[in-house]
């Protein structure tokens, strides 16, 4: 081993300390990875390379306690003494004996200087961080073999930037890398040399990674940090140059290179490229032989990164196996890596609306925190703590947590500032469950006007799935402080049909908000304005985190000077994004809206409505249903409906069994009328007298009442001998379907754009599998399988087998049966269709956007998809939804027409039909990525989407396309819903297609007007 280094040394996260202000439980996500690392490196000292088997039983206490008792005799040779602490130090930590290992590490440090850096290590963990600091600041005097200088510089850079010391942590990776710069080549390459070089370059590239991320340079730590993992790979395949105990935590360092680059990924919510890399570890460290207890690092950065993503039943169950492995490593609950493993778990819980369930864990972690009397500030969590104290009765201790987090917050970032109104939201929330109803009320007010505010647009913060239930929360809390005089006041019932529209738009404005960023590179003007604009962005979370930290440190390690200096820096930062928004707003506001839809009244909508149409707004919460309808005179019908989110995600899951049925034929279930007539009853029973004489209902919905067509509700739970005479909503007037009130009035200006001339350009029967390409255009599929799709999704169980991308996406279902549709579209269209038609193996991405290149796109009234939609997550590395195109033999050239390509097109169309992207499924995920593409093409600039709610079959689905288009042709007043309702009714009259799984699949979204 090189001269001063005997273990890995790594930093502790103080940052975990007693923290009084909101923190993204993913801001924890390092603290947990690089106590792995420690944890890791303890347990190398007492082990073999095969690892912990079991727990500690009775017996193996005792023989531990026996070790930790032994004398040390004062004429023992030096060596063995030195061999006997080492046994103490493993079998202190094994125990979870602070205490000792702390009394033993100082005996071994003052007999053998290798020792000093375990316990300088050791130290950084504890209330005694400056004696880690001195020491390590020694060890760097006298330090002189180069690797060895560039680890320790790595180390204390890592602890400073921790303690958000950012000059100092500057300095020393300056030093760093000047000494391999100049030192290097100095360095012999013989034997163990060339190993500890490249482990130096792994350690300094990790530490580098993370430092730029904490300055807001996102994309040079993440270049950084696959640097770092290129070095990681590099000093695996020299395993055979070092001892086997080396061997191990290289390993180790390598395993964590590749999680680290998972982290960076996570905090820039490329959610899909984390998961892919994470798997990648996973397999990687079981072909390097390692066990569960050396893969913590990688399950926990796991569990976070579902956390994350909203797939909170897999934390928990990943939360579950590290807490197993932490037990099973003979670690007590309450020791710190337990509390990992539980503040995940809760989270996750916190997230799904389980308060009883969560506060119940935090109950038991508390109890076994003081049980062995840890006084780790990782178990305190006060943000989440208030939250649960307030959804479980605890009304006056969550009052007190989230008075002093709000304090604190006003003092820090401002009264108006995002974080700052996220906490005074569920402060307020706090205030209504008490009973103080104009306190809440005020609170509220402010809450929600900063949150929505242009200062705070939402693609300003990442909001991952956990923060967006939180905010959920508070919206749902306003709602109902508000229901309760709503019927009476109706500037209360315009206050709730604002923050609708916002629940509405939620769920996919993050995805819409990225792309369009990365979109606006594109345009001239705007592309600047975005990266000034995204720069500040960048450096305003860097100064947060900074503050934040100096908010939870100690009043010894405070800096009052510092902390004014980087709040004056964040308040002009703040004013120059203030003007670059007020720029994008008044030069693009399109693109602004875009950002930060703004939710209209009830007055704006009633002024853009015909004398013959009713819009609905409904929207689901946690304790009941709000239902809004706007006539154009500007009457508005409110009412609740008593079924609340998951009594509606249940009744619409009843109803979609019974829909999606085409594959089954005769074998397919009876349709389930009476879940059809009581949602009906539900959304709009109570606004029957409204209803009267209107021709076309316009609705906005999200979560389960977006996944299906309200032409399938019945106004009569009957059932009819003939299906066509059973009492249908669409029998009485044309629908659509909005995603939000604000994107609809987005629509409404394309009211005064001229029509484009020409009708059709439309692609279909791509080519996913380049070597069966001409095998499947034969196969004469009856059913559309855009079901399976899903089961292409790759977040899922960490040890499936790799693949790549081109691989998973041979895999995707052909669509053969749609080259007949677009054929049968052009005939009625009268187009022809070697010029108009792009099939087969020439429906590429690059296809698409060389027609929008050459203005092709601009020219064309109906633009149609026949393809699949994708959903972030189905593929390697998709993080937005997309349109799968033709595969071609470029590996470098996606096939993946995304949602910032979407954004990116200029169209003048009348429709876009997507006639193989669907909402199956139950998690609600395709739904917002329909939402999203939807937005997106509006946007670009279409009228109306036709989408599909379920797997279509082939005939019936071409006929409703070609009847819906027949008939738009043929009168040039005809709205477009009404064009789709006359289709229905036409193929609903066909004998074999009278059951609604034929002729209700298609929804015509957005503006179904002329």
């Amino acid at each position: 081993m090189p001269p001063s280094v005997w273990v890995t040394a790594m930093p502790t996260c103080p940052n975990a300390k007693k923290n009084m202000q909101y923190v993204n439980p993913l801001r924890l996500l390092r603290c947990f990875l690089v106590f792995c690392l420690v944890l890791t490196a303890g347990l190398a000292r007492s082990q073999d390379e095969e690892g912990f088997r079991a727990g500690i039983s009775e017996a193996e206490r005792a023989r531990l306690m026996a070790i930790l008792n032994e004398p040390i005799a004062e004429n023992m040779l030096h060596a063995n003494k030195i061999e006997l602490l080492k046994q103490k130090d493993a079998a202190a930590f094994k125990l979870g004996d602070q205490v000792k290992m702390e009394e033993v590490l100082r005996a071994w440090a003052a007999i053998d200087p290798n020792a000093r850096w375990r316990l300088r290590d050791f130290l950084s963990m504890t209330a005694k961080r400056e004696e880690a600091y001195a020491i390590g600041l020694e060890l760097m005097q006298e330090i002189k073999y180069a690797p060895s200088a560039v680890r320790i510089r790595t180390t204390l850079a890592n602890n400073y930037i921790d303690d958000s010391n950012l000059q100092a942590a500057r300095k020393l990776l300056e030093e760093a890398e000047q000494i391999i710069r100049q030192e290097w080549s100095r360095v012999p390459r013989g034997g163990q040399g060339a190993y500890w070089i490249v482990r130096a370059e792994v350690e300094f590239n990790l530490s580098r990674a993370f430092f730029l991320r904490r300055t807001g340079k996102w994309q040079e730590g993440m270049q950084a940090a696959r640097l770092g993992v290129q070095k990681a790979r590099e000093l695996v395949a020299m395993g055979n140059l070092i001892d086997p105990r080396e061997r191990q935590f290289g390993q180790t360092w390598a395993i964590a290179a590749v999680a680290q680059l998972a982290d960076q990924q996570v905090a820039a919510g490329q959610y899909a490229e984390a998961d892919a890399t994470l798997r990648e570890a996973y397999h990687w460290a079981k072909q390097l032989g390692m066990n569960d207890n050396q893969l913590l690092r990688i399950y926990g950065g796991l569990a976070w990164h579902r956390l994350a993503t909203g797939a909170f039943d897999q934390a928990i169950r990943m939360a579950t196996r590290n807490e197993e492995i932490v037990l099973g490593q003979g670690l007590p609950k309450g020791h710190n890596s337990w509390i990992f493993t539980q503040n995940v778990w809760i989270s996750s819980l916190a997230a799904q609306g389980k308060w009883q369930e969560a506060v119940a864990r935090l109950d038991a972690m508390d109890a076994e925190v003081r049980r062995v009397g840890n006084r780790s500030p990782l178990a305190r969590q006060t943000w989440l703590r208030a939250t649960l104290y307030a959804q479980t009765g605890r009304l006056p201790g969550a009052k007190r947590l989230f008075e002093i987090t709000l304090k604190w917050h006003e003092e820090n970032y401002g009264p108006s500032h995002y974080f700052t109104a996220f906490t005074r939201g569920m402060y307020a929330t706090t205030l209504a469950r008490s009973g103080m109803r104009e306190e809440a009320r005020q609170q509220f007010e402010q809450a929600f006007a900063n949150i929505t505010s242009p200062d705070a647009i939402t693609g300003d913060f990442s909001e991952d799935a956990y923060r967006r239930q939180l905010k959920r929360l508070i919206f749902q809390s306003y709602i109902e402080l508000l229901s309760s005089s709503a019927d009476s006041n109706p500037a209360d019932a315009a206050i709730i049909f604002e923050m609708a529209d916002h629940l509405n738009a939620s769920s996919v404005q993050q995805a819409l908000s990225d792309a369009a960023v990365r979109s606006s590179v594109n345009v001239p003007g705007l592309a600047d304005v975005v990266r000034q604009d995204q720069d500040a962005k960048n450096e305003i979370a860097a100064l947060m985190s900074y503050l934040s930290s100096q908010g939870i440190e100690g009043e010894s390690r405070r800096n009052p000077q510092v902390v004014a200096q980087m709040r004056a820096r964040m308040a002009e930062l703040e004013k120059q994004r203030r003007e670059y928004k007020q720029q994008i707003q008044k030069s693009y506001p399109e693109y602004f809206a875009l950002l930060q839809p703004k939710p209209p009244t009830t007055a704006d909508i009633a002024k853009q409505l015909q004398a013959d149409e009713l819009f609905v707004s409904a929207v689901s919460v946690a304790d009941q249903t709000y239902v809004w309808a706007v006539d154009a005179q500007g009457k508005v019908g409110f009412h609740r409906w008593a079924l609340n989110q998951s009594g509606t995600e249940a009744l619409v899951n009843r109803l979609r069994k019974t829909l999606d049925v085409a594959e089954l034929g005769a074998r397919a279930p009876a349709f389930d009328a009476q879940a059809a007539h009581q949602i009906y009853q539900g959304l709009l029973g109570p606004q029957e007298g409204m209803l009267q004489g209107k021709r076309h209902l316009i609705v906005a919905t999200s979560g389960a009442l977006a996944k299906i067509p309200m032409a399938v509700l019945l106004r009569d739970p009957r059932v009819a001998r003939e299906p066509s005479q059973m009492a249908w909503l669409i029998k009485d007037m044309a629908i659509s379907h909005v995603p939000t009130a604000s994107g609809w009035m987005s629509l409404k200006r394309f009211g005064k754009v001229a029509m484009s001339e020409q009708p059709l350009i439309a692609w279909g029967d791509p080519v996913f599998n380049l070597k069966t390409a001409s095998a499947a255009a034969n196969s004469g599929v009856g059913t559309r399988n855009v079901t399976q799709l899903r089961a292409l999704q790759t977040q899922g169980s960490i040890d499936r087998p790799l693949e790549d991308m081109a691989t998973v996406y041979s895999h995707i279902p052909p669509l053969p049966e749609t080259r007949d549709e677009v054929l049968q579209l052009a005939k009625i269209l009268n187009k022809d269709p070697n010029r108009d038609l792009i099939l087969g193996a020439q429906a590429t991405r690059q296809s698409v956007l060389e027609s929008n290149r050459n203005g092709t796109l601009q020219r064309k009234q109906v633009l149609v998809f026949a393809t699949h939609g994708l959903l972030a997550g189905d593929l390697p590395n998709l993080n937005q939804p997309a349109l799968a195109m033709s595969a071609t033999p470029n590996p470098q050239e996606s096939p993946l027409l995304t949602l910032e390509d979407v954004l990116s097109l200029k169209l003048n169309a009348d429709w876009v039909v997507l006639s193989a992207c669907n909402t199956a499924g139950d998690d609600g995920r395709a739904e917002e990525a329909l939402s999203g593409l939807a937005r997106g093409f509006f946007f670009a600039g279409s009228r109306s989407l036709l989408v599909t709610h379920w797997s279509v079959e082939s005939e019936s689905a071409m006929l409703l396309t070609t009847h819906a288009f027949a008939a738009y042709k043929k009168d040039a007043q005809m709205r477009r819903a009404e064009a789709m309702r006359q289709a229905m009714l036409e193929v609903m009259k066909m004998g074999k297609f009278a059951h609604p799984t034929y002729w209700a699949p298609y929804a015509l979204v957005g503006e179904g007007g002329r």
